[in-house]
């Protein structure tokens, strides 16, 4: 029963919610080099809103698959799949319907775009470890 309610919490943690999100977030990694549509994307939440709340930021995590720069590499005997664990941010603007996706290797970069998108927005609980304590809400 309890490996039961470990398995739900894991699916709650792991639910994006906002399907037009999860086919950017996927559509951006297929076209910066990963397996978009087998990215396992985890830990989507909200970590800033502007008021009224039509631009929202959220982060996420994801295990991707590398896409082999070459056939060789593809088809090689032994030839394992390569992933790698990217971070990343989403910028949704409903007055426009934009959204801005950026996936990081680095978590400094990572930081340093939430603070440049975060300027002036309430960063909400979520944005712990992403901002100075003196700017979440």
């Amino acid at each position: 029963m309890k490996s039961w309610f470990q398995h739900l919490k894991q699916r709650w943690n792991d639910w994006c919610g906002d399907r037009d999100m999860e086919i950017a977030i996927r559509k951006h990694m297929s076209e910066i080099g990963f397996y978009g549509q087998t990215a396992k994307i985890q830990n989507v939440r909200l970590v800033a809103v502007q008021r009224p709340g039509w631009l929202q930021v959220y982060r996420f995590e994801a295990m991707v698959r590398l896409k082999p720069v070459n056939e060789v590499e593809s088809e090689g005997e032994g030839a394992e799949a390569k992933y790698r664990h990217v971070s990343g941010l989403v910028k949704e603007d409903f007055r426009f319907k934009v959204q801005t996706v950026r996936t990081f290797t680095s978590e400094r970069d990572r930081r340093a775009c939430f603070a440049e998108w975060t300027d002036g927005l309430i960063c909400l609980r979520g944005a712990q470890g992403l901002v100075a304590a003196d700017r979440i809400s």
